[in-house]
This record gives structure tokens, C-alpha cells and sequence, in this order.
């Protein structure tokens, strides 16, 4: 069950990240065109940002919950924190090198976006983990 939802979630953002753009996906329409030749370099552009469209945080805000949920059933999945984060991260740099090859704007600095939900998602958890162990020894001391 954890792995469906992990592989669920991947196709999802396998699908938002190389339909040809977010107006067709948003109009019902899954398209992929393929690119075999792409420029690697694009990876690199970091002026681009107010050029892409005008929803560009919209956009964005989409990339830290899209890899927050991913990291968090990465770590609901394999029950390691680190190693969940660390492939989230992975995953995401993958994503933005995907793009190229489907006429999309892979960059780098969506990767850092990225990484801002999967740090938002590892800090959660590890407050979480930290609220558990309170709360128990608390209530352990009314004993």
C-alpha cells in the first residue's frame, strides 16, 4: 500500500512536470512532445524566472507541496528520514533534467525550490518524532 502511494504520487508529478505546459494540463489536455536533442545548459539559466508566465509563484508553491508530499510517503515508505529526504532530493534533480527532453524549463533552482518542501516535510516529521517522545514522558510522570 506505501509503495502504490509512493509510485502514485510519482506518476503525478511525472505528469505535471513534462506535459508540453501547465495551460494544457489545466485545460484537460495531457501532452508530451519529445525533444531527443536537449540543451543541458538551460539547467543552469537563473534570470528566467519572471519570464516563464504570470503564475510563476503559483507554480512554485506547487513544487515545495509536490516534493513535500513526496518526501513525506518516501519516509512513510521506507521509514528512514534521512535517506527519504536525500532521495526526494534526487528525485527532484531528476525531474528538472526530464523536463528538457519534453520541451519543458528544467532548472536548478526549482531543485532548491524543491528542496524547500522536502525540508519543510523532514522538520515536520522530525517535530513530530520530538512531540511523541514529550508527550510520553509526560504522561509517564503522572504515573
Amino acid at each position: 500500500m506505501r509503495l502504490f502511494a509512493v509510485i502514485l504520487w510519482a506518476l503525478v508529478l511525472f505528469i505535471f512536470t513534462c506535459n508540453i505546459s501547465l495551460h494544457a494540463l489545466l485545460n484537460d489536455k495531457i501532452l508530451f512532445i519529445i525533444n531527443p536533442h536537449p540543451k543541458y545548459r538551460d539547467l543552469f539559466i537563473y534570470l528566467d524566472y519572471n519570464l516563464v508566465h504570470p503564475y510563476w509563484i503559483i507554480v512554485k508553491l506547487g513544487h515545495v507541496i509536490g516534493f513535500a508530499i513526496m518526501d513525506f510517503l518516501l519516509f512513510w515508505w521506507t521509514r528512514k528520514r534521512t535517506y527519504a529526504a536525500l532521495l526526494t532530493i534526487t528525485l527532484a534533480l531528476l525531474t528538472e533534467i526530464l523536463q528538457l527532453f519534453f520541451n519543458r524549463d528544467g532548472r536548478i533552482y526549482d531543485v532548491v525550490i524543491d528542496s524547500v518542501g522536502i525540508l519543510i516535510s523532514y522538520y515536520a516529521s522530525k517535530l513530530h518524532k520530538t512531540i511523541k517522545i514529550i508527550s510520553k514522558e509526560l504522561n509517564l510522570g503522572k504515573r
